[in-house]
This record gives C-alpha cells, structure tokens and sequence, in this order.
C-alpha cells in the first residue's frame, strides 16, 4: 500500500513539473495574432484619447446606451488621466464593446 501511495505522489510530482513547464514555455512563446479589430496596440496617452473618441461617437450614436458603459469609459478616462494607461485602456475597450454590441 505504502508503495502504491509512492508510486502516485510520483506521477502527481511529474504531472505539476510538466504542467508548470508547459505553462512557462506557452507564455515565452510567440502571441498569437487575433482576429479581433480592436487590438490594443499601444499602451499610450494617445491611444487612450482615440479610444475614448471611439466610445464618445459610439455613445452619440446610442443616445440611450447602457449606464454601465457610460460608467466603464468614464472610468477608464479617469484612469487615463491618471497615468494608469492599461487599466484604463481596458475600460474604454470594454465599454466600446458593450456599445457596438447593443447596437
């Protein structure tokens, strides 16, 4: 019985190493490019302020868009304009999302 406990605690011992090796090497490895049009790019000031106009016209153009988007893309400006750019590009991505989605 003992050996058999063994013997599992082995297999289990392997199985984590080459678990965490495969995981290691898929994030060291190439990105895959997506299909996605939306891409983020650049993680810039910039970059925040053309998304920010992407969520404005998509906003004018659904007058009565969602208050959850409206809430996501002020706050992704915000933290725009804090410096905190990728945080903030995810909350306007997000809300231009939501928008184009309920179109």
């Amino acid at each position: 019985m003992a050996e058999h406990r063994s013997a599992f605690r082995g297999v289990v011992a392997a199985s984590l190493v080459l678990a965490v090796g495969s995981s290691t090497a898929l994030s060291q490895s190439e990105p895959v490019p997506s299909a996605d049009p939306m891409r983020v790019t650049t993680d810039t000031p910039q970059y925040c302020d053309t998304l920010a106009n992407q969520v404005a016209q998509a906003s004018r153009a659904h007058p009565a868009a969602m208050p959850q988007a409206k809430s996501l893309a002020a706050e992704g400006q915000r933290m725009c304009d804090e410096g905190l750019i990728r945080g903030g590009l995810a909350r306007l991505r997000r809300a231009l999302l939501m928008l184009q989605s309920s179109k």
